[in-house]
């Protein structure tokens, strides 16, 4: 068992408040900005290309952005597919999505379901982006939790790894609300 007093010394990526931190160094900033002008200026300032990224919802740009800014080295270049674990958690699921998807069919009167935003109503679909980007292939697990359990999915990954699912996991948070947004994601050997 992790104490909670457990340090996590993994290479590791967060996004909150208009900053994005490596391995504790700020390394883009811009607190003025709503979500959605933030994280389209990170992705151009880090010179990303992957135009499926614009088709994306809002939870998905914030996870995956954390990853590719956590992996930009090719941290992932010396595993096979399949010995690479995906574990994440947030405490939202895909609510702001959800919402809009509920919005879409509501009005009988109005009524035009749309196929690009029930995709994403899914938080597996998030960790699916990454997997496809990066050609994970090995065993993943979502957790919806009332608050980020970093020990338990510590816990659960190290678990991963002693039983030879995997060699090393990415590990992490991601969620957005329309009022807040955090991601936190580690690189666990």
């Amino acid at each position: 068992m992790i104490s909670t007093k457990t340090e996590i010394n993994y290479p590791c990526c967060e996004i909150k408040a208009g900053k994005i931190i490596l391995d504790g160094q700020v390394i883009y900033e811009d607190k003025d900005l709503p979500f959605p002008k933030f994280i389209k200026g990170a992705y151009k300032e880090f010179e990303l290309s992957y135009p499926k990224f614009h088709k994306m919802d809002r939870l998905c740009k914030l996870a995956f952005v954390a990853a590719n800014t956590l992996l930009r080295d090719g941290q992932l270049n010396a595993y096979a597919p399949t010995e690479i674990g995906v574990v994440m958690a947030n405490s939202n699921s895909t609510l702001h999505t959800d919402s809009k998807y509920a919005d879409s069919i509501k009005d009988r009167e109005n009524y035009f379901p749309s196929p690009a935003v029930f995709v994403y109503t899914l938080p597996n679909i998030m960790v699916g982006e990454i997997c496809i980007k990066y050609n994970i292939k090995g065993e993943s697990v979502f957790f919806v939790h009332n608050e980020f359990d970093k020990e338990m999915l510590l816990e659960y990954s190290l678990d991963m790894i002693e039983a030879g699912d995997a060699k090393i996991c990415l590990m992490g948070w991601v969620d957005y609300t329309a009022d807040d947004y955090h991601a936190v994601l580690y690189l666990v050997k």
